[in-house]
Formats: C-alpha cells, structure tokens, sequence
C-alpha cells in the first residue's frame, strides 16, 4: 500500500496498458483478498447464499481445490455434496458477470484518479 504524503495521491494512476477485465482476471488468479470479497459479496446478493459460504467455494474454485474437496464431501455426505456444487456451478456462471461489473467499477475509479490528477 501507499503511503499518504500531502500532495500524493493515495494510489498511482492506473495502468492502462491492462483492461480492467484482465485486471481482475488477475486478481482472481492470485486469490487477491478484496477482489475475493468482492466476488463474494456480488454471489450473495445474485444467488441469496451468505458471502462467508460463496467466499469459501470461491477460493476453492480460484485456487484449483474445489474437485478434490467436492470428493472428499461426497464421500461422506452426498447431499451436502450435491447441494454444493449446485452452488459452485451457479457461481462459476457469474464469473463473466463479475468480472464486466468489477471491471466497471475499476474504470470507474481509474477516470476519477485521472480527473483528480489534471
């Protein structure tokens, strides 16, 4: 993080070599903590499921574990197991929402940092 000094801006101005859909991609990849959240927040209003339960399956989907736990699941509880991935399914199909609408707001934030720099 940046440090605030009078006179400097909070954040650099953004890099506009990347498209903010890349950007968040990105973030994504990394398991980035605010963009997990985000994603979470964004499942819980679209799928009505609490952002701690989407928060969890999404880094397990980010990160690549979400098979391996989805066995391990059903291999005791093949309801739970089914109900689960019912909502892994739905959150990875707002996956492409997601990212427009974080990207959106990225743009969004982007053209208020460079108003604010001229």
């Amino acid at each position: 993080m940046y440090r605030h000094e009078p006179g400097v801006r909070e954040y650099p101005c953004p890099d506009e070599s990347v498209s903010e859909a890349e950007q968040v991609l990105a973030a994504l990849d990394s398991l980035h903590e605010p963009t997990m959240q985000a994603y979470a927040e964004f499942c819980e209003d679209k799928l009505e499921v609490p952002a701690a339960l989407a928060k969890a399956l999404i880094l397990s989907i980010c990160s690549g574990k979400w098979d391996a736990l989805r066995s391990r699941i059903g291999y005791s509880n093949e309801w739970l197991d089914e109900a689960l991935n019912g909502i892994v399914w739905s959150i990875d199909k707002l996956q492409a929402e997601f990212i427009e609408h974080h990207a959106a707001q990225l743009r969004s934030k982007a053209e208020q940092i460079k108003q604010e720099a001229a």
